[in-house]
């Protein structure tokens, strides 16, 4: 999941070099383009990316439209099952993960990095008080940590699934080693920039200068992945039939042109967080040396850099100039923006750490004291190989549930239909443990759930499960990223869009 850009890269000038931990520079892999190495030794189960990623949610992609990104979901989407995606589309949901997610290269047997989780929040800038609400994803801090220990110069692999490497005629080699003083000189540091909450209010997350950083020095690699304008449109079929167009949260994402069919996802650490700030702007972009800046095309792949304007000092934001345009465009949907009617009081990342939702109440109990409309329960179960088969000659059964169910692709929705306490037990000091709670649910299918885990119709499936393996989720739909309200806009790039690429007119364009 590299650019195929192999050109010789030239002796770049980084800011403290010395200090990075993680670089880009040529995989190890035949035909691998881009990859990410460790200069740092690494012991097994370290965090590689103390700061995490973003996880951005691609939902219900327009059939029709769909193939204007066609290498984005090819080469670097991921299931967004996997990435707390579960319920935000009900046809299909891909992931999108800027950083290690994306820029390392992938390995069958020989991946060296895992995948966490990522967490949820929104920064409290709620649907009812925040014209932010619904412009960022909720989904943050997905790290990655290495599985053995690495040695300095080591390059990082990660698995993308068995198929991978034989469809893009890669070869499954050794181990791939450099000279960390080689990946000094000629590597782009990864870790100039981290996340966190910005200093603009309404923005949302921000980028952070992790040490000083030089004027003139490239703080980031900005690889790029063209995609149209039309990929971008959600065709939302709701339940009841009908269906509704929207624009995707990736969006917000990408560089463009209000007078161009083309936008730029930039893939690599940190640099798609970077704010609009036209009076303290501190950073700008510039086309790599060697980039082929040619007429657009759906399948190319390029790359900029980010630079320093000016000194720059450890946690600083940084800012980039988007352009008067998309100032404009903000400026005015703030003053015209009204809350949203959805129930704002509740959130299901929220309830999930509410000590006042420990207890879950029976769908009985939820006749009488329902949870908000926007939000069900949900249970983390799998079927048992060849289930499926056994339930369709029959039309209830109760399965078994174990901890190792715990896993994101097994989250489903569930109704609750009853909760009792287990039998009190003794500790071996003799002492009484607190009677824990077990809770009997109905097990449903969800959208995207694999084949070989959907119930059949008219079948109930009944399991119990304790406390740990039930969440609280958000309808499809009704997240805030779906907001009819939400901005959306892509960061302008001004003066380094190229003109040969404005193929819209100015008044062609929304």
């Amino acid at each position: 999941m590299s650019s195929s850009d192999q050109a010789n890269v030239p002796n770049i000038q980084q800011n403290r070099a010395d200090e990075c931990t993680l670089v880009m520079a040529p995989s190890g892999l035949e035909n691998g383009g881009w990859g990410i190495f460790t200069l740092t030794p690494r012991i097994k189960d370290e965090v590689l990316n103390q700061y995490g990623d973003v996880v951005i949610q691609i939902t219900d992609p327009n059939p029709h439209t769909a193939a204007g990104m066609r290498r984005l979901v090819w080469d670097y989407l991921w299931e967004g099952q996997l990435l707390a995606g579960h319920y935000e589309g009900f046809q299909r949901v891909y992931s999108a993960v800027p950083g290690i997610g994306s820029l390392a290269n992938g390995r069958t047997k020989g991946y060296n990095a895992v995948g966490g989780y990522p967490s949820v929040g929104n920064l409290g800038l709620d649907r009812g008080l925040s014209p932010g609400a619904g412009a960022f994803t909720h989904h943050d801090n997905y790290t990655w940590t290495a599985k053995k220990d690495l040695d300095a110069g080591d390059e990082i692999f990660i698995s993308y699934g068995e198929h991978w490497m034989n469809e893009r005629s890669l070869t499954d080699g050794t181990a791939w080693k450099r000279d960390v003083s080689d990946l000094r000189q000629f590597g782009y540091c990864l870790d100039n920039i981290i996340p966190g909450t910005s200093l603009i209010e309404h923005a949302g997350r921000g980028a952070f200068a992790s040490r000083d950083l030089e004027q003139d020095s490239i703080i980031a690699p900005v690889p790029l992945l063209s995609l149209s304008r039309s990929s971008l449109e959600i065709l939302k079929k709701r339940q009841d039939g009908t269906v509704e167009k929207a624009t995707q949260l990736l969006l917000n994402y990408c560089y463009g042109h209000a007078n161009s069919s083309t936008l730029l996802f930039p893939y690599s650490n940190g640099v798609n967080m970077v704010n609009h700030h036209s009076a303290k702007a501190n950073v700008k972009l510039r086309w790599r040396e060697g980039s082929e800046v040619i007429p657009h095309s759906l399948n190319a792949k390029y790359m900029l850099e980010m630079i320093a304007l000016r000194d720059i000092s450890k946690g600083e934001e940084i800012y980039l100039d988007y352009g008067s345009e998309s100032e404009e465009a903000w400026k005015t949907h703030v003053d015209k923006w009204q809350p949203d009617p959805v129930d704002v009081k509740h959130y299901a990342h929220k309830m999930n750490t509410d000590t006042n939702f420990s207890e879950i109440r029976t769908l009985e109990e939820q006749q009488t004291n329902p949870y908000p409309a926007s939000i069900f329960t949900s249970c983390y179960y799998k079927l048992e190989p060849n289930a499926i088969d056994k339930l369709k000659t029959t039309k209830q059964s109760v399965g078994t549930y174990n901890p190792s169910m715990i896993t994101p692709r097994n989250l489903r929705p569930c109704l609750v239909i009853q909760r009792r306490e287990l039998p009190a037990s003794s500790s071996r000091e003799g002492k009484e443990v607190h009677n824990a709670l077990v809770y009997t649910v109905h097990v449903l299918n969800r959208p995207t759930l694999d084949a070989a885990q959907r119930i059949p119709r008219g079948h109930r499936h009944y399991v119990n499960v304790p406390r740990e393996a039930i969440l609280f989720s958000e309808k499809t739909y009704t997240s805030d990223q779906h907001l009819v309200n939400a901005f959306r806009k892509e960061i302008g790039l001004g003066d380094a869009f190229p003109e040969q690429w404005k193929d819209h007119s100015k008044t062609a364009t929304t």
